[in-house]
């Protein structure tokens, strides 16, 4: 089933967003940092600077006539994402799913696909038909784009209502300057490069038959990168296993995470692999004082620390 909307028109309403300032955007700045033979960038975005955290509540106006077009001021009765405008939402995807703006962006556009069911939370693992949702808007939005999700709070998540997010890939965008890639990109690794991160990845050209048969076989691959993630943090199958899940065309990544933050830095999923969003040069200032990668394998887990090479 089709999305039912063109990139052309996310853009529109994006831009239109921005100029009745329902969403709070200006272009990112980056930067990038060198760290152990890998190439951080950093996206400086003062939009982050009102972004909601996962400890606040959420403030909304409700809508006062039923002109405004709004059912409720958030996203169903269990949601902690506000729907104050009509236009934050740009489509329902396979019934199971709206696809919203971002309202603190880092790039234009960044979107959310947000569960219709306003009860499923960020603590819960990936279904099927977030999955499939996912992999149908990245495929269907013109240009390339990757899918994230960052499971519970520890992994950097800042609202509970269940979500997934989709951004702009290196090398479409502006924001990225061009030599910039995301770590699991680099194929063969940079000489003299060192990633001492745990992740565990599936590279889809290297599936029997060289591609993914469906959504089915996607959740299979998610599952089974998720166990190592769990079995990595020594957790039981019965409580929420924070990770970082990352999926583009042609892989997908899950790194289990043991903290939010170090020395009060943090990072969701496209900062576990060389990503940043930042909304300061001070924050910036930081991660480079605490050195990126040492950041990085705080927030997960070292290899040398449980022995995976």
């Amino acid at each position: 089933m089709p999305i039912g909307i063109s990139y052309a028109e996310i853009c529109a309403k994006f831009d239109r967003l921005i100029s009745e300032g329902i969403i709070a955007y200006r272009p990112s700045k980056s930067v990038l940092v060198t760290d152990k033979g890998m190439t951080f960038c950093f996206h400086i975005a003062r939009a982050l600077e009102n972004k909601p955290q996962a400890e606040d509540t959420i403030q909304v106006v409700k809508p006062q006539t039923p002109q405004d077009g709004l059912i409720s001021a958030t996203f169903g009765p269990g949601s902690d994402i506000a729907r104050d405008h009509p236009d934050v939402c740009l489509a329902i995807i396979n019934e199971t799913h709206y696809l919203v703006v971002n309202k603190f962006p880092v790039f234009r556009p960044m979107l959310l696909l947000l569960t219709v069911d306003s009860y499923r939370r960020q603590a819960e693992s990936l279904a099927l038909d977030d999955i499939d949702a996912g992999w149908q808007v990245m495929w269907e939005l013109e240009g390339e784009n990757y899918v994230f999700f960052n499971c519970t709070t520890t992994s950097g998540s800042s609202r509970a209502h269940k979500h997934l997010q989709v951004v702009p890939a290196p090398g479409t965008s502006e924001a990225y300057p061009e030599e910039f890639k995301l770590f699991p990109d680099y194929v063969p690794e940079p000489e003299n490069s060192s990633f001492p991160l745990v992740h565990f990845i599936q590279r889809f050209d290297l599936l029997p038959g060289g591609r993914v048969k469906d959504s089915e076989h996607l959740l299979e691959i998610y599952l089974g990168l998720l166990q190592k993630a769990r079995d990595a943090l020594r957790l039981t199958n019965d409580v929420p296993c924070p990770h970082n899940f990352l999926m583009t065309k042609t892989w997908m990544v899950v790194i289990p995470r043991r903290a939010r933050d170090c020395a009060g830095i943090t990072a969701n999923s496209p900062g576990m692999v060389g990503s940043i969003y930042v909304s300061s040069h001070e924050q910036l200032d930081a991660w480079k004082d605490f050195g990126p990668i040492n950041v990085l394998t705080s927030l997960g887990l070292p290899q040398s620390e449980i022995g995976i090479e």
